[in-house]
């Protein structure tokens, strides 16, 4: 078996080099859609990897079945013939060749004796499919190709096809591969034809398309932005950059609009913090605590369980000291029972939970181990800006699984790039309802606003 690897634009052109290369009897195995090139993981384009194999075996030539068998009457006859007269030559062997066979019909006794040989039946379709020259071959596959594009109604006709080409005795690998060629051809135009429309979009689309790729959105997501920006443009009739950028405004708002929340629920008796590690948990927990204290006028307390790092507990309690507010720690699941007993007399709990590596799943649900659930519990997963979307991404997944529906995100002053939350907000059925800016205790934490993010995404209708 022979395998080799090509890297095309189009599926076409690696049919063209399969074919030149390996044969007509060359297998594609597989087609998958990669990117390759761009800078800086930007503006990639994409190509389509093919992997094709041929069995080398398969090229020597197999014997050919008779094309034709006796029946036990025409058997009879021969064995007559032939005792009557024993000087002719022995009937042909089973084993003999197709042409043999046909000879030996043609000769005595069948023309001496007045009785005509029966016509030899027509080769099989599939057979005679092999005879074709190679032209014409290609003309039918092309013709073939064209009409499963053309209408998506053929596909069940030939799936039908398959399945009687299948039961029948001359059916061959070559019917397979032809029919997963026409899947992935279809499949392919699909594409293609969805990637031509990205391409003629307007430029005024197009210019905010690249902003999106530039703040890190994903490349899927730059696409149906584009799309959609360009589906709201010809509803309006309008053109010109102004007009595209409200376009895009819109079109972003519809997507992070639903995903703000409505903050500490006046009925939540314990939120429980979660995040890795550096992702501001402990500065973010105190920014709240004095809001929830001094704006809102609830008593608050502080649990802390981070004990894995040093001075953890002393960060904590100086937030504390200041605020003025009662702190307890917290070692293992069995001492919540106490802290909650102590801090009775609180009417919102602020807990804070240890920074670990949340990509293993085993550090996920030790510290899931530690959230009492109830009807009067929140959990909120703290992620930072600066972080990577992809651990961003696989971090929320493993909370997600834990029933964990808010998000906090922190460090917003760090950062340029705020295409993750749209990435999130797409990816996740999450909410958020604060993000912070700084380190200043109270002041750096704003309430969630989508318009506020998209301006930031897209920035001033004339930057460029």
């Amino acid at each position: 078996m022979k395998v080799k690897r090509y890297i095309v634009d189009q599926l076409p052109e690696a049919v063209q080099q399969i074919r030149a290369e390996l044969g007509s009897d060359a297998v594609i195995l597989n087609t998958k859609e990669i990117r390759v090139g761009g800078f800086l993981g930007m503006f990639r384009k994409k190509k389509v990897e093919v992997l094709a194999a041929v069995d080398e075996s398969a090229k020597k030539p197999a014997p050919r079945k008779p094309a034709f068998t006796l029946s036990p009457a025409l058997k009879k006859e021969v064995a007559v013939s032939q005792e009557s007269q024993p000087d002719l030559e022995p009937a042909a062997s089973p084993m003999l060749p197709p042409s043999a066979i046909r000879d030996r019909y043609v000769k005595a006794p069948f023309s001496d004796s007045g009785r005509s040989a029966n016509p030899l039946p027509a080769a099989p379709v599939a057979e005679r499919a092999r005879e074709e020259s190679p032209a014409s071959r290609a003309e039918s596959i092309a013709n073939v190709i064209a009409q499963a594009i053309a209408t998506k109604e053929r596909e069940p006709e030939l799936e039908v096809a398959k399945a009687s080409t299948d039961s029948t005795p001359h059916h061959s690998a070559e019917s397979d591969s032809l029919l997963l060629e026409l899947r992935s051809m279809k499949e392919m135009m699909a594409k293609l034809t969805k990637q031509q429309t990205f391409r003629t979009m307007p430029a005024s689309v197009m210019k905010w398309s690249r902003r999106l790729a530039e703040q890190g959105v994903e490349p899927s997501l730059v696409e149906q932005f584009a799309e959609e920006t360009n589906a709201k443009l010809s509803e309006t009739g309008e053109a010109g950059n102004a007009a595209a950028y409200e376009a895009a405004r819109q079109v972003l708002i519809s997507w992070v609009g639903g995903i703000k929340g409505g903050g500490i629920d006046e009925q939540t008796r314990v939120v429980h913090f979660v995040g890795p590690t550096g992702v501001g948990k402990t500065t973010t927990i105190a920014k709240l605590a004095a809001e929830q204290a001094f704006v809102r006028r609830r008593n608050v307390g502080f649990i802390t369980a981070d004990t894995y790092r040093i001075a953890a507990v002393d960060q904590l309690r100086t937030y504390a000291d200041i605020l003025n507010l009662p702190l307890e720690v917290v070692f293992s699941p069995g001492e919540l029972a106490r802290a909650y007993s102590k801090l009775a007399d609180r009417d919102l709990l602020f807990m804070d939970t240890a920074g670990r590596n949340y990509r293993n799943e085993l550090f996920v649900s030790e510290v899931n181990s530690l959230l009492s659930p109830a009807d009067q519990t929140e959990t909120v997963l703290v992620l930072s800006m600066t972080h990577k979307y992809s651990d961003m991404k696989l971090v929320a997944s493993q909370f997600i699984k834990y029933g964990v529906k808010q998000l906090l995100l922190t460090k917003f002053d760090e950062t340029d790039s705020y295409g993750a939350i749209v990435n999130l907000a797409m990816e996740f059925d999450l909410t958020i309802s604060y993000y912070t800016c700084g380190q200043a205790v109270p002041d750096d934490i704003r309430s969630f606003e989508p318009e506020a993010i998209v301006n930031r995404l897209l920035g001033e209708p004339g930057d460029d």
